[in-house]
């Protein structure tokens, strides 16, 4: 179980990571050529907004599990930081599995949405026609993505000791506070 439990974090994460680098580097280079194209022929290309949109919607909603998978989503931790270290285990599990439940939970909605609501409608973009319920997918991806991660970090603090976040990142701080407070 654990072999593949690493397996597949490492597939996703990798997945994660360059789904985000391509969508963001997209981003970039549509983003400078329109500025060029602006410049130096008065004139905008048609699509490079439209793309941006969509790689903006898509990045986002990767984003979500990347950031889970690294540790580094969210977190109110006031009353979480002061428990011990065996309701601290139980707390993190508990929100591990309850929040892989509602991210797969949202994640269902999502396709639902895109494929009996959107699609249903024949709602296309302005410039390309490119249906909606194609770039509204990202939604549930995202959420599947992040519910994956969260399987992971539940899978992980079940089979091992100490507080994890994610399947990678254990519970604690990255630097310690200062020392005259």
């Amino acid at each position: 179980m654990r072999r593949f439990a690493v397996r597949i974090s490492k597939v996703v994460t990798k997945l994660e990571e360059l789904c985000l680098a391509w969508g963001i580097l997209g981003i970039a280079v549509l983003t400078i050529a329109n500025v060029i194209a602006r410049s130096l022929f008065g004139t905008s290309i048609v699509f490079a907004e439209e793309i941006s949109q969509f790689l903006i919607v898509f990045v986002t909603f990767l984003g979500l599990g990347y950031a889970a998978g690294q540790g580094r989503h969210i977190r109110m931790t006031a009353l979480y930081d002061q428990l011990p270290d065996k309701p601290r285990k139980a707390l993190a599990t508990t929100i591990a599995a309850t929040t892989a439940a509602l991210l797969f939970y949202l994640s269902y909605l999502a396709v639902r949405y895109a494929l009996f609501t959107v699609r249903e409608l024949g709602s296309v973009s302005p410039a390309l026609r490119v249906p909606l319920w194609y770039v509204y997918l990202a939604a549930p991806l995202g959420f599947g993505l992040a519910g994956i991660q969260y399987v992971l970090a539940l899978v992980k603090n079940l089979t091992t000791d100490g507080v994890w976040l994610s399947f990678e990142k254990e519970d604690g701080y990255d630097e310690a506070p200062p020392a005259d407070i």
